[in-house]
């Protein structure tokens, strides 16, 4: 386990190395919220196409070598953006297009990492692995923008990104080190036609009160709070007049407030109950976006970068865990590639619709806009469906299935 979560914390850490430098560039050269999101977009959109095709490999092959070949699908992909760069290309399509590659590896090969971790640990230690991937992210975000600013400074933007192929290249060696297989039931691997097995995911996901519930929070967290972060770049520049130095810092500032909100809400929720904990952290997250909006000074604005921070990772921890805890361990794989799929489109369509605001007004009211959006959505789940905080708790005894049912109704 040491060695996957080591090699994660090197990958990621060149992830947003490459997160950070290209956005900051498209932001220079354009001066658009929506180019800057694009290469934002890129990174993360695939994940609605090709994360259900992930959790297909995923819950047929060895999950171990289905992730390991996605690692190195990105590495190549990666290295060619290097490369790209080096040629002195900066169109932000072009950009956004290599992005798009090797974020598909990514795409393919989440399913299969999400599917392995409930392998790993017992039941009652699920959250506590959760939340070390989640500071295993945020310690990338924040050692990432600081190194990324660096070696911009000191190697030029090629030689940053081509760091973030040897990092995909890297944890790929280290996966394929794992001595043993991660393979599926027997007979959930038995072969079974595409779209059935697709079908059967969804049926799990709808029959599952948990696994409801932490899509949909998954869902409105990348509508309106997780774009905020692929617009740093453009933030920083546009209301404060920053640069690339500014927007690592916004971002390793997030990153050291994720990782105390992750670590937080592990503790108080088995305190207090996640049910409760999350009501907290939801609460607290609306506050710091509606701050973050209208900071006069980047001051202010760290503050609340830093409670986003936590309020999101706090959010996120706690859908994974009740994803990945009540899915049904033969379509574990379909269901997290449907989490992650949703992931993908929602983030996506956040990134448009926050960064179109962005260009056509300014992005305080975009972000702004984006608080009242979270604020609604939540209440309309938390106010107007029954039993959510009994999901969230485990306490399948009492909750009414009438509360959740029409949730993801197609």
């Amino acid at each position: 386990m040491l060695l996957v979560w080591g090699s994660g914390l090197f990958s990621d850490v060149g992830t947003w190395v490459q997160l950070i430098v290209v956005g900051s560039l498209v932001a220079k050269d354009t001066g658009s919220a929506l180019y800057t999101g694009l290469t934002a977009l890129a990174l993360f959109t695939p994940q609605g196409l090709c994360a259900p095709i992930g959790g297909l490999l995923a819950d047929r092959y060895d999950r171990r070598r289905v992730f390991a070949a996605a690692l190195s699908l990105q590495a190549v992909a990666t290295a060619v953006l290097a490369v790209v760069l080096a040629m002195g290309v900066r169109n932000p399509l072009i950009l956004s297009a290599i992005i798009v590659f090797s974020a598909t590896g990514g795409a393919l090969g989440q399913p299969a990492y999400s599917a392995m971790l409930p392998d790993l640990v017992p039941p009652e230690e699920l959250m506590a692995m959760v939340a070390l991937g989640i500071y295993s992210w945020n310690g990338g975000r924040i050692l990432g923008p600081l190194i990324g600013t660096v070696m911009v400074a000191t190697l030029g933007p090629a030689w940053t990104v081509g760091f973030n192929a040897i990092s995909f290249a890297g944890m790929a060696v280290a996966v394929s080190l794992l001595r043993r297989a991660f393979m599926p039931s027997a007979a959930d691997a038995m072969s079974e036609g595409m779209f059935a097995r697709m079908r059967e995911g969804w049926r799990a996901v709808r029959r599952v009160a948990g696994c409801q519930y932490g899509i949909v929070m998954i869902m409105i967290l990348n509508l309106c709070v997780g774009p905020f972060m692929g617009l740093i770049p453009i933030y920083a520049r546009e209301v404060f007049g920053g640069g690339t130095g500014m927007a690592g810092t916004f971002s390793a500032v997030q990153g050291v407030g994720a990782i105390i909100g992750g670590l937080l809400f592990t503790i108080l929720a088995a305190r207090h109950g996640r049910g409760h904990t999350v009501f907290v952290a939801a609460t607290g997250l609306v506050l710091a976006y509606g701050v973050y909006a209208l900071a006069p000074t980047t001051v202010v604005a760290g503050a609340a970068v830093l409670c986003l921070g936590a309020g999101s990772a706090s959010i996120f921890t706690s859908a994974m865990a009740i994803v990945q805890r009540d899915a049904p361990a033969g379509q574990r794989g379909r269901v997290l590639s449907i989490t992650q799929a949703a992931m993908g489109f929602c983030y996506g369509i956040g990134v448009l619709w926050i960064s179109i605001v962005g260009d056509w007004v300014n992005m305080r009211v975009a972000f702004l806009a984006a608080c009242i959006a979270v604020a609604v959505l939540a209440s309309v789940v938390m106010f107007r469906t029954r039993g959510w905080r009994d999901v969230l708790d485990g306490d399948h005894a009492r909750v009414d299935s009438a509360g959740v049912s029409g949730l993801l109704r197609a």
